[in-house]
């Protein structure tokens, strides 16, 4: 009786075929771990062909790519959790800015819990003649102060709001305008209400009355 010669299939190619060769309703995830590389390279090592084994290049190549690809992983985790608590750290040392004051280029100013409304710029040259206007959302002046003469420097404002009993006053968001000379970097002092988190880990946001501020565009905290 003549017997027919035995054909063996070649399954030696690589693990990523036999992953690929998983029928498409197999479950479980799509990670590689030690266990599951093993287990691909015990089964490879199972049916291979023996007129044409595995040789040994082709393992050590294999074992490479795994340790290579297994590295990346764990490094790539390891900075995951490093800018989580990167992340965590800024946000919790921005927290320690709430209930206080932050300086912060603009024209608008608010009142802080005492009723006053403060801020500065620079005169850019001498005047004779020096005011400062707040104004509220329909343009009225609600507060005014004549300065006079000013030599050129920074100049600070103060703006002390009280009911008729001597209360502190918040008379809302005040725009400010200044007459009689040339300035500029003018910057109000506002509350910080509270702290909120950024989109992508990125740095904290403070929330003031005058909108949200990042954490690098405060000038001095108070």
């Amino acid at each position: 009786m003549e017997i027919a010669p035995q054909v063996f299939e070649n399954k030696t190619s690589n693990i990523a075929g036999l992953a690929a060769a998983q029928p498409a309703n197999a479950t479980g995830d799509n990670n590689l771990g030690q266990d599951s590389f093993l287990r691909l390279m015990t089964t490879q090592l199972k049916f291979q062909d023996p007129f044409d084994p595995l040789d040994n290049q082709a393992m050590v190549a294999q074992l490479a790519q795994f340790s290579s690809v297994a590295g990346i992983s764990e490094m790539n985790q390891s900075l995951t959790e490093i800018a989580s608590m990167l992340g965590d750290n800024r946000l919790s040392d921005a927290k320690e800015w709430i209930g206080h004051s932050i300086l912060v280029p603009g024209n608008f100013a608010v009142a802080n819990k005492n009723g006053e409304y403060t801020g500065e710029f620079e005169l850019t040259q001498a005047t004779e003649n020096l005011s400062v206007d707040l104004l509220n959302e329909a343009g009225e002046i609600v507060m005014f102060a004549e300065l006079g003469a000013q030599e050129a420097g920074p100049i600070q404002f103060n703006f002390d709001s009280k009911t008729a009993n001597g209360e502190p006053q918040d008379l809302g968001r005040l725009r400010v305008r200044v007459n009689g000379g040339a300035i500029s970097d003018l910057a109000t002092w506002v509350p910080v209400a509270s702290v909120q988190t950024s989109e992508a880990s990125g740095p904290p946001i403070l929330v003031t009355p005058i909108g949200n501020v990042l954490p690098a565009e405060a000038l001095r905290i108070g």
